[in-house]
């Protein structure tokens, strides 16, 4: 049995970890409703209840809501990381793409890594690598970036665009199905 001082260090780094892990399933664009993210919501809170200094159920239920919290505030805040991050891909993808044209042209090749430009990179995140990705290719580039629902590709003669979305999709979803006939869902 660990001592009370030995417990409440355990705890708190143990409640520590819960905020990090958080914050870095939150950041990598997982979803809250995964296997990975439900799998530490529902343990490292549990373990550090475990952990907590005082054996009463109080002093359990307090730590066990407080990781559970932890973790659910910090994987939002690494939910938003990944989102300012992808939205500042959005709005100067395309100043990188001049970026590498201007390098093109007076080295006469594309660079080797996006960090031989001389700008400030859009897309970077905290725990995470860049969102934007470069694989140099003789004589052309490929630039990305991603979230977790649509994926944006550009190269040397192409811009990034937004993929095509059809407005009148050609078959209901599953939870369409059901209402198709109700008045509601009528035109």
């Amino acid at each position: 049995m660990l001592s009370i001082p030995l417990r409440k260090f355990a705890s708190a780094l143990l409640l520590a970890a819960t905020g990090l892990i958080g914050f870095w399933l939150g950041e990598g664009f997982l979803p809250l409703i995964s296997s990975w993210v439900l799998l530490a919501f529902i343990a490292l809170p549990l373990a550090t209840a475990a952990l907590a200094p005082h054996r009463d159920s109080f002093h359990v239920r307090i730590t066990l809501l407080a990781a559970a919290l932890l973790f659910i505030g910090t994987w939002f805040a690494g939910q938003s990381s990944a989102g300012r991050a992808f939205d500042d891909c959005l709005a100067r993808g395309e100043e990188v793409r001049l970026a590498l044209r201007s390098y093109r042209l007076q080295q006469g090749r594309f660079p080797l890594q996006l960090t031989d430009l001389a700008i400030d990179l859009p897309g970077q995140r905290l725990l995470h690598p860049s969102l934007m990705t470069y694989q140099a290719k003789e004589g052309d580039y490929r630039l990305s970036f991603a979230n977790a629902l649509v994926q944006h590709v550009a190269n040397a003669r192409y811009p990034f665009l937004l993929p095509e979305i059809d407005p009148t999709p050609e078959s209901t979803t599953a939870l369409e199905a059901p209402f198709q006939n109700s008045p509601a869902f009528l035109p």
